[in-house]
């Protein structure tokens, strides 16, 4: 039996999941506290704390009947939550997080925790090459692209279209970023996961929020998959991009990781152009002092 209380699912997090969810979200969190003692009483969690990151889910630190650390996460894109555990429960690799329960009905998972488990975003070095290696290599390697995953054009057209909502919340950033300059690089996207060749099974969602420290013997590793089949070279936009300082920057490191994982450099540097706009533009939107990230992502984004 769960030998304490859920926590309680305060404002802030109800805010972020309306922000992606709008007011659809009310009624679901609503019922949530009663599914969550439920799934406590069924699964033997003891309950700990929230962990206040991501828009997509309510996510909660919690302890197994045995003692082990574990997450659970509950969303409502059941869908998502399935293919998620579909997933990592086939990814054959330490770079990937144990499924320990998983309740498609209520879209909810159960995961092992990752220790230390300090996500990429909080760090303050740029990972070692071969950490980032290492876990591409892992994923695609490992991965089963089982057919009733979604293409990654079905998910660069989600990305997009969410995208677009940014201009929306603070129109004047469209003079920083021109939608036209947005169009282009979803129109390079699409050209570029037409002409895949080979297909792998892709996280999908390989931000450094979603990369966790697993330690010196673990490397790296990923949670919350969007799992979809495309191109290897997808996955490793975010993580080119991800606090470059200029253009030369992505540059090097698009033909450093392209050599490592066996892609394209030319072709890995295209992926980072037709995103460059969407990485600028969600910067541009969190933040109102964020030029000095933004002008190489502009200035990459041009490319396309």
């Amino acid at each position: 039996m769960a030998t304490s209380s859920v926590p309680e699912l305060d404002e802030e997090l109800r805010l972020r999941l309306g922000r992606r969810f709008g007011s659809a979200i009310d009624a679901w969190f609503d019922a949530l506290p009663a599914v969550l003692g439920d799934l406590g009483e069924r699964w033997e969690i003891e309950w700990g704390t929230l962990i206040q990151r991501g828009s997509m889910s309510v996510v909660i630190r919690c302890r197994t009947a045995d003692g082990r650390p574990a997450v659970l996460k509950a969303s409502p894109e059941r869908g998502r939550v399935a293919h998620e555990a579909a997933a990592l429960a086939r990814w054959k690799t330490i770079h990937v997080p144990a499924v320990l329960a998983v309740d498609e009905r209520v879209g909810a998972l159960l995961i092992e925790a990752v220790e230390p488990g300090t996500p990429l975003v909080e760090s303050a070095a740029y990972p070692r090459l071969e950490r980032l290696v290492a876990l591409l290599t892992s994923l695609h390697e490992y991965g089963v692209p089982d057919p009733l995953y979604p293409p990654v054009t079905d998910h660069i057209a989600y990305l997009f279209d969410s995208g677009r909502k940014n201009y929306e919340r603070k129109p004047d950033i469209a003079e920083l970023i021109p939608p036209e300059l947005y169009a282009r690089g979803r129109h390079l996207a699409m050209r570029l996961a037409a002409d895949a060749a080979p297909t792998v099974l892709l996280h999908g969602d390989l931000t450094p929020v979603n990369v966790l420290d697993g330690g010196a013997g673990r490397g790296l590793v990923a949670i919350d998959p969007a799992p979809c089949l495309g191109d290897p070279a997808f996955d490793a936009i975010d993580l080119v991009l991800w606090r470059a300082e200029d253009v030369e920057t992505i540059a090097v490191r698009a033909e450093q990781l392209a050599r490592g994982i066996g892609a394209d450099a030319g072709r890995l540097l295209d992926w980072c152009s037709a995103f460059a706009g969407m990485a600028a533009l969600e910067i541009a939107e969190a933040s109102d002092g964020a030029h000095e990230q933004v002008e190489p992502l502009v200035a990459l984004a041009s490319r396309a």
